[in-house]
């Protein structure tokens, strides 16, 4: 496979947010997303309401589902996650966050090292202009329409906007846009 960024999104069952229930993730290479998946979770936690509201992901969606560790191997996140030259998210420091609470839940320290970084930061720097950087608003600046909170199609949005960055400032890597706008960027580490 080519070099290829990684766009990735969480929702949880609960306002705990290693209580992850469903991850998305969509393959960003060669100019082009090549593919977007979802895996439903199994958070072995309770659900609350407010987060079904959200995301409409029931506890008899989920009952069935592996764990987060059974769901990373048998989709092959982990060398996802560690062959990616970075990982992207729309509000990085939530989906990190959640991730690294999981890592910790399940003892998932043989996760890859990786850096990461934000596409709402980058956002607020390319398009002052606009009224948010939420994802719906960007979506919609983009022209594209989803469900909102929809862990691929979250994702998948995470990913074009991140192109539509690169191709507007001409930029050819995602780290080098970082630097560009003047956005640090994370790193998860074990």
């Amino acid at each position: 496979m080519s070099p290829y960024t990684l766009a990735i999104d969480f929702e949880t069952a609960n306002r705990n947010s290693r209580s992850i229930c469903a991850f998305g993730w969509s393959i960003l290479s060669e100019g082009k997303v090549i593919t977007s998946q979802q895996v439903l979770i199994n958070p072995e936690e309770d659900f609350d309401a407010g987060n079904i509201r959200v995301h409409g992901i029931r506890p008899s969606d989920v009952w069935d589902a592996p764990a987060l560790p059974e769901a990373m191997a048998t989709h092959g996140l982990f060398e996802l996650i560690e062959n990616a030259e970075l990982i992207v998210a729309h509000n990085a420091s939530f989906d990190m966050g959640a991730l690294q609470k999981a890592i910790q839940k399940y003892d998932l320290y043989q996760m890859p090292s990786f850096q990461y970084g934000c596409t709402v930061k980058l956002s607020r720097k390319l398009y002052p202009w606009l009224p948010n950087h939420k994802l719906n608003t960007m979506a919609e600046f983009l022209g594209v329409s989803f469900k909102h909170h929809d862990a691929k199609e979250d994702a998948y949005i995470c990913a074009l906007l991140l192109q539509d960055m690169l191709d507007r400032t001409n930029i050819e890597h995602p780290v080098e846009l970082h630097r560009f706008c003047g956005v640090r960027m994370g790193e998860v580490a074990y």
